[in-house]
């Protein structure tokens, strides 16, 4: 495959490909290069490159909110390092990697380098995606998988963008098994390690 001619660049060429996610056949090297000239979100895993649906309003409203929720949570923790879906998550085991709506990194950031200057935590310790039906079947299918791979991520947070309903993946202490919890009520509160929030923070003028 050749990146140059099968996937634009800029911004404005992706958009004229319609809202969608897409996924073209490439080669590791060819998903980093591209990493140098894309104006948009991209993820690599099984030797695809997955170009990202275009966010609705509703999805960066909820994103910033849930940014906002942890910043009033975390600031006064200089341990925790908060991020939006600019900064990669890699997995080295699988060669994937992921752009998550929000993740934050506990402790010392450990870093994969693509190439000079491009570089991906590997240590997570949340990571949360906004669900959209465009992307639910691969949230909850290979990503999820994924996510739930790496060794030290504690905790996933899925929030559905259409109605307040939040599921919580944590990791049972020591072992690779996760248990899930549902939230469907605004008042609810969620409890992530050290941060608590209620459920209706996340849907503030969405």
């Amino acid at each position: 495959m050749s990146t140059e001619v099968s996937i634009p660049t800029s911004l404005t060429e992706r958009l004229e490909m319609g809202s969608e996610a897409l996924r073209f056949p490439a080669t590791f090297d060819e998903f980093v290069a591209l990493l140098e000239k894309a104006e948009y979100p991209v993820e690599y895993e099984r030797g695809e490159i997955i170009i990202m649906s275009i966010a609705t309003d509703e999805h960066e409203r909820i994103v910033a909110n849930l940014l906002g929720a942890l910043y009033v949570e975390l600031k006064d923790k200089p341990s925790y390092g908060r991020y939006g879906s600019n900064r990669h998550v890699y997995i080295p085991d699988l060669r994937k990697a992921y752009a998550p709506d929000v993740s934050v990194v506990k402790g010392k950031p450990e870093e994969f380098e693509y190439s000079k200057g491009k570089t991906a935590y590997t240590n997570p310790w949340l990571v949360a995606e906004v669900i959209s039906p465009s992307s639910r079947n691969r949230d909850f299918g290979e990503k999820l998988q994924g996510y739930k791979s790496i060794a030290g991520l504690d905790h996933i947070l899925y929030i559905e963008q259409a109605q307040p309903f939040v599921t919580l993946f944590e990791r049972i202490s020591g072992t690779h098994r996760w248990k899930s919890t549902d939230y469907d009520d605004e008042e609810q509160l969620l409890e992530i390690g050290e941060v608590r929030f209620r459920v209706g923070d996340l849907y503030v003028q969405v």
